[in-house]
């Protein structure tokens, strides 16, 4: 059995997508806790910490999977941090958007 090249990868990646995860789906419940329906931004908001959470869970899913191609982790790993990083930038772009949205519109 060939020796697991993402092994080193893999605590770090996975610790840091649990906390991000926690911290998302925190501020996903509060967000879904609001008065008004008929608004599109919030709709918008809830659209980005979807694609945020689902990007997550696939990143981690991934970096959990022992079935890669031993001879590509190096693209694996990339990929895997690509999905990771685009999870993250859209949970960020959702949270900078509520902030806009309360500060400016509510």
């Amino acid at each position: 059995m060939e020796k697991d090249q993402l092994f080193n990868f893999r605590q770090p990646l996975v610790t840091a997508a649990g906390i991000i995860l926690g911290f998302v789906l925190n501020f996903a419940t509060e967000l879904v806790k609001r008065d008004t329906r008929s608004d599109l931004i919030p709709l918008l908001i809830l659209f980005f910490t979807l694609i945020g959470i689902s990007l997550l869970i696939v990143s981690l899913y991934r970096i959990l999977h022992n079935g890669y191609d031993r001879e590509h982790a190096d693209r694996f790993y990339r990929r895997t941090l690509n999905y990771f990083m685009a999870g993250v930038i859209f949970s960020f772009l959702s949270g900078l958007l509520k902030m806009a949205h309360t500060l400016f519109l509510s």
